[in-house]
């Protein structure tokens, strides 16, 4: 009975929980950013946007949006937070952290004005040194999915990277 539990153990640490081939890397086709997508469990959205992806998870409800955009006002991290966090759909916002060109920002959300689900809301956003630009992903899920989405939350925030 040992046996099967440690040969589970050792597949599972040799293995992993994701495989590589799971995941591609995506790079806008405008290139100012790059990051790594799951392509096994999200499927592509049509977006109107160039270099906007929507993601959306195959049999869930978990949502990934990645963009760039012009931060014409040169807002700070911090002040980009105090904006975003005033937003009508956050219900509130249970964590941030930020550095100089990034932030993470963290809370509940709802998707529209009719939606009843408590929905986990995450946000990374990176900046150009001199703030004018940056490039970022939002995912919100159900909070029965937190376990199995913060893997995929860790690869997209170590994946995302704003292009010289």
């Amino acid at each position: 009975m040992r046996l099967p539990l440690l040969l589970t153990v050792l597949f599972l640490t040799i293995m992993g929980p994701a495989q590589a081939s799971d995941w591609s890397t995506y790079r806008d086709p405008t290139s100012t950013y790059v990051v790594d997508i799951p392509t096994a469990s999200f499927k592509l959205g049509a977006s109107a946007l160039e270099g906007h992806l929507t993601l959306y998870q195959i049999g869930g409800d978990a949502i990934i949006d990645i963009y760039s955009g012009r931060n014409v006002s040169r807002l700070s991290p911090e002040q980009f937070i105090e904006r975003l966090s005033q937003a009508p759909r956050i219900a509130d916002v249970s964590y941030r952290a930020f550095g100089r060109t990034w932030f993470v920002i963290s809370g509940h959300y709802a998707r529209d004005a009719t939606d009843t689900k408590t929905l986990i809301y995450y946000g990374k956003f990176v900046f150009s040194s001199d703030l004018s630009r940056f490039a970022a992903f939002e995912i919100s899920y159900s909070v029965a999915e937190k376990l199995r989405m913060d893997e995929i939350v860790a690869r997209l925030e170590k994946s995302l990277h704003l292009l010289d």
